[in-house]
């Protein structure tokens, strides 16, 4: 999904101020300055196509903070050179192989200090943000004083994806600034916002085109934007009653999810919230203590491990998924969910089964998960119409895959195989969802067993985003 925006994105001309000189001393950053004195510092990491936050570009902003403290501009507007983004947060490659605790927080006290900094500027700034905003990079962007958002942009805190929570001052700055509730829930789940609903919630103070960024700018720096603040409600929430009761709340809804044994993240996010919210310097010190104990966990090692194996698998599979077209046996429990991801994922998804209840049960299930998963209407809409009831199972003649998910019984799934394989097109695959019947065992009826392998999803299929591939020794490589 972020390669397909990244290529929408490639042709945009972005508003970057002053054009900067050809020789910078910064080597991940230009810094120019307009004719109202307002200073332009401009995110450009060297040789990558987006900005992420690394130790280095961090210790080269703290040098550009010293410099913007003596030079005093009228302003400073913080934004990103890259046409991909803001900032997509922190370089996860720094994370890994983290194994002591009181090591990670001396590093995060580091960035910590260059954050605080920026934020203590006695200038106005204001971050100007398209694209994605991610993590370490929203967190950049609350250490403005303002934030203009282009209409495109794309904001969250993924890091409970990794098995943590925001390092560096997030969890304190976002829930100081809009409803605590909405920011935890936002924090604990993952979830991104575009840029209205990060207006709505208060979050960016406006929100622009590429063309209007100058004057935006301007109003911002000299007092005539309106902007966002927090109200009386926001402070209620964020007071000790209050916060007893939605954090006992949370974690309710987090058992749901992530158990506490497996998941630490969401819980060490809430147990913060809930001891220090309103005392800010304590919830920063507790927030580097809390992030580096998570970035040590098996928990966290290994999601970042399959951050990079995911990576890599993007790098194999090339410029695009050549499966169009999935056709789907079973409507039951599994292999609905696995017909609904599909269809999530921009394929057109045929799901068959001998009876119509249970993909009419699918059908509901998938509705309800596009309702959670996507805020736009028409994108449920959309979602739904690539996934097609088959009661006769005549997408199987013009699916790439056909993914099996029957009940476990080698005589039923021979007896749909000897269905399937004469009416499958030439380079179909067929996938079998099993996890308890040998391959070896399953292919002994089928013409060309080199079709077969399988394709094993973890449940709940839209939680954990793992898939096993299964071969044989007869499995055709191709």
């Amino acid at each position: 999904m972020a390669s397909r925006i990244m290529d929408l994105l490639a042709d945009r001309v972005l508003e970057l101020g002053p054009t900067p000189a050809a020789e910078s001393p910064y080597k991940n950053f230009k810094l120019t300055r307009d004719e109202d004195g307002i200073a332009w510092l401009l995110f450009d990491r060297a040789g990558a196509r987006a900005n992420t936050l690394s130790a280095d570009l961090l210790e080269e902003l703290d040098a550009i903070v010293t410099a913007l403290e003596s030079q005093r501009p009228a302003g400073l507007v913080v934004r990103s050179a890259k046409k991909s983004g803001f900032i997509a947060g922190a370089d996860v490659s720094e994370f890994r192989g983290a194994s002591d605790p009181r090591a990670v927080e001396i590093e995060i006290g580091r960035a910590h200090a260059v954050i605080d900094r920026l934020e203590a500027l006695r200038i106005p700034s204001v971050a100007v943000i398209h694209g994605f905003c991610l993590g370490g990079g929203l967190e950049v962007a609350l250490a403005c004083q303002m934030r203009i958002a282009i209409d495109d942009a794309r904001f969250g805190f993924p890091e409970v994806m990794l098995g943590l929570h925001p390092g560096l001052g997030g969890t304190v700055r976002f829930t100081e600034l809009i409803n605590p509730l909405q920011a935890m829930t936002l924090m604990l789940t993952g979830k991104t916002i575009d840029a209205r609903r990060a207006k709505s919630l208060g979050l960016v103070d406006a929100v622009t085109q590429e063309r209007h960024v100058r004057n935006a700018v301007k109003d911002a720096v000299f007092g005539r934007l309106k902007r966002a603040k927090p109200g009386a409600f926001n402070k209620l929430l964020n007071l000790g009653a209050a916060r007893g009761f939605l954090a006992s709340r949370m974690r309710r809804e987090a058992e749901k999810a992530a158990p506490r044994v497996h998941y630490p993240a969401p819980y060490a996010l809430i147990d913060l919230w809930e001891k220090h919210a309103g005392d800010r310097a304590a919830m920063l010190s507790a927030e580097k203590a809390s992030f580096s104990n998570l970035m040590v966990t098996p928990t966290a090692q290994n999601l970042i491990r399959v951050f990079f194996l995911r990576e890599q698998m993007k790098k194999v599979a090339g410029s695009g998924n050549k499966v169009q077209h999935v056709h789907v046996i079973g409507a039951g429990a599994m292999g609905g969910d696995i017909a609904a991801w599909c269809a999530h994922q921009d394929m057109r998804v045929t799901l068959a089964d001998m009876k119509a209840e249970p993909i009419a049960s699918a059908m509901k299930r998938a509705s309800e998960l596009f309702g959670k998963i996507m805020r736009r209407k028409i994108d449920q809409r959309d979602a739904l119409d690539r996934l097609v009831p088959d009661m006769d199972g005549e997408g199987v003649r013009n699916a790439d895959l056909i993914i099996e998910a029957v009940p476990e019984k080698l005589e039923l799934k021979q007896k749909v195989y000897a269905g399937l394989e004469p009416r499958m097109k030439p380079g179909a695959i067929l996938a079998t969802n099993t996890s308890s019947i040998p391959l070896q065992d399953l292919r002994t009826t089928l013409a060309r067993p080199e079709r077969l392998l399988g394709l094993h999803f973890f449940n709940p299929v839209s939680r954990l985003q793992l898939v096993e591939v299964v071969s044989h020794d007869g499995t055709d490589g191709a």
